[in-house]
C-alpha cells in the first residue's frame, strides 16, 4: 500500500525519495554456521520442494563438513524424500525443530539482524546482500 502522507515544511509540497510500491516477493534461504552465514540465496517468487532441493543440493551440502548436523524447521518443502536422503547421503545429521518454535531455530536471530540493517539503510534485499554483506556476516 503506497504511502498518503508525508512531512515537509508549511507550505510546501511533500516529495519522497523511495518508490514504496510493492515490488513482486523476494524470498531469502540461507544457513548458519557459528552465527555466520555459510551460503545465502535470493529467490524471485514462492520457494517450493523443488528450490529447495536445488539449494540443499547445490549450495548447502557442497560447503559444510560431512557429519554437520542439520537443523530445520517443519516447512512442508523442507520434507521431500529425495532432499532428505542427499542429507543423509553427505553424511549429515537431520534434526527437526518442534512444531510452531521459531524461537528455538537460531536463524531466526540473524534473520531479525538482517531485517533491522534492511529498515536502517533503507535497501533492497539486492543491495543488502551484495553491499552490506559484512554488517550482515
Amino acid at each position: 500500500m503506497p504511502r498518503t502522507h508525508g512531512y515537509s515544511l508549511k507550505g510546501t509540497r511533500c516529495f519522497g525519495l523511495h518508490d514504496w510500491q510493492h515490488k513482486g516477493r523476494i524470498n531469502v534461504i540461507g544457513a548458519i554456521i557459528k552465527n555466520t552465514f555459510v551460503t545465502l540465496s535470493l529467490f524471485a517468487g514462492n520457494i517450493n520442494a523443488n528450490v529447495f532441493h536445488a539449494w540443499m543440493t547445490q549450495g548447502l551440502l557442497p560447503k559444510i563438513p560431512k557429519g554437520a548436523v542439520i537443523v530445520m524447521d517443519n516447512a512442508s518443502f523442507h520434507k521431500r524424500c529425495d532432499t532428505l536422503q542427499a542429507i543423509a547421503d553427505h553424511g549429515c545429521q537431520l534434526e527437526w525443530l518442534p512444531p510452531y518454535s521459531p524461537d528455538l531455530n537460531p536463524i531466526e536471530n540473524k534473520w531479525a539482524e538482517t531485517k533491522a540493517i534492511r529498515r536502517r539503510e533503507r535497501c533492497s534485499l539486492d543491495e543488502l546482500f551484495t553491499e552490506h554483506v559484512s554488517y550482515v556476516q
